[in-house]
């Protein structure tokens, strides 16, 4: 709509509101009743008017009936009607799969609002490293603020999905993430890293000399990024030439290993940073840290959460300071 000096500012509005109205009112009148999109989903699905007049608790008669009038409103055929059974056409196929969709997203939100909006209990999904180094030190704080409110945990590597009964989760990698709403939380930083015990006070060493020392490896599906090979060639340096060291299989076990003097880990923000902040890890190389993906709070895309997840939601974002989450690095 242009706006010109001479048009009122009341008469614009109210032109623009008309407008909105004439959509609407044009919506009513292009959508068929909804009964008849529900009788048709049925159909479709079970692919028998009989089968669908039972699920719906109608005569097969009242299913006939009502699948002919939606094909009259949309003027085209969406059964073939056989002499025992029926089948979409192809355009019955198309619309059955849209309208299957929409109706299962109503479903969803409207189980959510009628059946958690008031609940207390939230489900959270994290990732092992995400819930043992950053989560759980702090859940006193949120506890306190939030006594009412019962917590959680589904603690896994694998990327949970919502049907596997979460509120909400914490998931380390790059967004778009299936069927979430994505909040940037913050990015990983990660370098050699020891304990404070390993190293006399005050060492400094250049990347060459970490081939003296035991290194920590970590296996399993983890970014490629965060393996000593991918680090030590960044450097110019071969990793045959490593002294021998450990393997684990599992980020908490990396950390641990670190935490005991066992060697050099490729660790760092934000999960390990109450140790790097009170001296109990250190890195002592002089090289640059390698910054890689970051974690993100996920909410599920086709559901309003309760409050008490939302209130866990905003406690999480809160703990983080605001800052956009740039570009994602190339792996």
């Amino acid at each position: 709509m242009q706006i010109t000096a001479r048009q009122p500012v009341g008469k614009l509005l109210n032109s623009y509101a008309m407008g909105k109205l004439s959509f609407m009112q044009k919506l009513r009148h292009k959508l068929p009743p909804p009964n008849l999109l529900i009788t048709f989903e049925a159909a479709g699905r079970q692919l028998s008017f009989t089968k669908a007049a039972s699920e719906l608790n109608v005569s097969r008669v009242a299913v006939s009936q009502q699948i002919h009038a939606l094909e009259r409103f949309l003027g085209v055929p969406l059964f073939e009607r056989l002499q025992r059974s029926v089948r979409l056409t192809r355009t019955g196929e198309r619309y059955h799969r849209a309208i299957s969709e929409a109706l299962e997203r109503a479903l969803r939100a409207t189980l959510e609002i009628s059946r958690r909006s008031d609940t207390n209990v939230v489900n959270v999904g994290a990732t092992p490293g995400f819930m043992t180094y950053w989560l759980s030190p702090r859940l006193g704080e949120f506890r306190a603020i939030h006594p009412d409110i019962e917590l959680r945990f589904i603690v896994s590597d694998s990327n949970l999905q919502f049907e596997d009964n979460m509120d909400l989760a914490i998931r380390y990698g790059s967004p778009p993430f299936d069927d979430a709403e994505t909040t940037f939380l913050v990015r990983q930083e990660i370098s050699p890293t020891c304990a404070n015990t390993f190293l006399p006070a005050g060492t400094l060493l250049e990347p060459s000399e970490l081939l003296t020392y035991p290194l920590i490896h970590l296996e399993g599906p983890y970014d490629e990024h965060t393996r000593w090979s991918t680090w030590l060639r960044v450097h110019g340096l071969d990793l045959a030439r490593a002294k021998a060291g450990i393997t684990v299989n599992s980020y908490t076990n990396l950390v641990q290993a670190a935490l005991e003097g066992q060697g050099f880990a490729l660790i760092g923000p934000p999960l390990v940073q109450r140790f790097l902040s009170n001296g109990t890890l250190i890195q002592p190389v002089n090289a640059r840290p390698i910054v890689r993906h970051a974690f993100h709070l996920l909410l599920p895309r086709l559901s309003i959460p309760s409050a008490a997840a939302q209130a866990f939601a905003d406690w999480i974002k809160g703990s983080f300071p605001a800052k956009r989450p740039g570009i994602e690095e190339d792996d």
